[in-house]
């Protein structure tokens, strides 16, 4: 297991599994300057416009170099947060090849672990299941999960299923059409469905109240219910009936929750 640590030589992040627990930190976010315009940061700090990313972030608190320089604290919709500046900054872009190269080897690893480990789970249980899918958000982990298995599965031993919650962001329904060009314009065969609910999901918010970290009514509703939908739909389509088997490859990343942290690499019969 690969723990993580700062590398303030280049205002980046190296992968390692000889870290001790004194050197190793949460993983953090990397932080572009949209956000950094949108808190207010532009009033303290000096950075460029750039399209790479200018620091790091855990929680709420902002990195430099390993250094902990800004804290945001308190806001909401209707308020903005209150900045504790720790540190006058001129941010400089994070070199990304130079971070990638810095890394290249244990990135190596892991995604070749990742190819195995999807191969093993088509050979057990291709004969098991009628369908293998990718469930794809436009998120960064569900991007890196197809990219995985589009190197491993032929395009016709699996299909991409998009759930449309209908309360997505446009730059996220721009990201899917841009994969689902690129992906099928390099594996001609391979089939990207968009599951939706019945409803829109402003029709849901009144009906339930808007969903929360408690009242999480939105992940039944809005994806894991048009997703069975679909693929029944497509099972119904293919001659098919009863309850379809479907085995999906799906990307969590284990730091954002505890709970999570504490889920099986493979399990059955679960909630998407």
């Amino acid at each position: 297991m690969y723990k993580v640590e700062w590398d303030s030589k280049i205002n980046g992040i190296l992968l390692n599994d000889k870290i001790n627990d004194k050197e190793e930190i949460i993983p953090p976010r990397p932080v572009f300057c949209e956000e950094l315009d949108l808190l207010g940061f532009d009033k303290y700090w000096n950075y460029p416009k750039t399209k790479e990313p200018l620091l790091w972030s855990i929680g709420r608190r902002y990195y430099n170099k390993g250094v902990w320089v800004a804290e945001a604290k308190g806001g909401n919709i209707y308020e903005s947060p209150e900045l504790a500046i720790k540190h006058k900054l001129s941010l400089e872009p994070i070199n990304l090849k130079l971070l990638l190269k810095k890394n290249e080897e244990v990135l190596f690893i892991i995604e070749n672990e990742a190819m195995d480990f999807v191969e093993y789970v088509h050979k057990e249980y291709k004969d098991k299941v009628d369908y293998f899918a990718v469930a794809f958000s436009g998120g960064k982990d569900s991007q890196v999960v197809l990219d995985i298995v589009s190197r491993v599965l032929a395009p016709d031993d699996y299909m991409v299923i998009f759930t449309d919650t209908t309360m997505e962001i446009p730059f996220t329904y721009e990201t899917v059409e841009k994969t689902k060009e690129t992906y099928q314009k390099a594996y001609p065969g391979l089939k990207f469905h968009t599951a939706r609910p019945p409803k829109d999901a402003l029709e849901f918010w009144e009906q339930f109240g808007p969903p929360s970290r408690i009242h999480r009514w939105c992940c039944s509703v809005c994806k894991t219910a048009p997703f069975v939908r679909l693929a029944r739909k497509i099972h119904n389509e293919n001659g098919y009936g009863g309850q379809p088997k479907i085995s999906v490859f799906e990307g969590i990343r284990s730091v954002e929750s505890n709970r999570r942290s504490r889920y099986s690499r493979e399990a059955r019969g679960v909630k998407l």
